[in-house]
């Protein structure tokens, strides 16, 4: 996938539909993600879902503030790259910009609905998690 409207797209309709859990690493440059995800959040919050979001220590203060009180937020000096699982069998891998020629760039991901990479992605979460802070 390319572009941050996709990408947002696949993100938030993964949020919609997720049942029992989400787990989201957010880079430093996720912060307006979290800004616009934050209604979604709060509903599956409502519904029971486990919301787990690491993040980088450099997001701003106001971010953790808001998802603290939807999520348990753990903070990962050095975070770079960014994703979310669903349901342990949904994921979007975020591979940061792709330059695209002339200097500008665009952002790629990768998406997919197999049981093994989300399995993969969310055993590298819980390894990253490890060395994280509870704020």
């Amino acid at each position: 996938m390319s572009g941050a409207i996709n990408i947002t797209t696949k993100i938030l309709e993964m949020v919609d539909t997720c049942r029992n859990e989400v787990m989201i690493a957010i880079p430093e440059a996720g912060e307006e993600l979290v800004k616009q995800a934050l209604p979604k959040l709060r509903s599956l919050h409502d519904k029971g879902v486990k919301i787990t979001i690491l993040t980088s220590d450099k997001i701003d203060k106001e971010s953790v503030k808001a998802i603290k009180r939807v999520a348990t937020v753990k903070i990962k000096k050095g975070l770079f790259g960014g994703g979310i699982i669903s349901d342990k069998k949904y994921v979007v891998i975020l591979l940061g910009p792709e330059t695209t020629g002339e200097g500008s760039s665009d952002i790629v991901a990768i998406w997919a609905d197999h049981a093994g990479l989300a399995g993969f992605a969310r055993q590298y979460f819980e390894y990253l998690l490890k060395d994280s802070k509870e704020v």
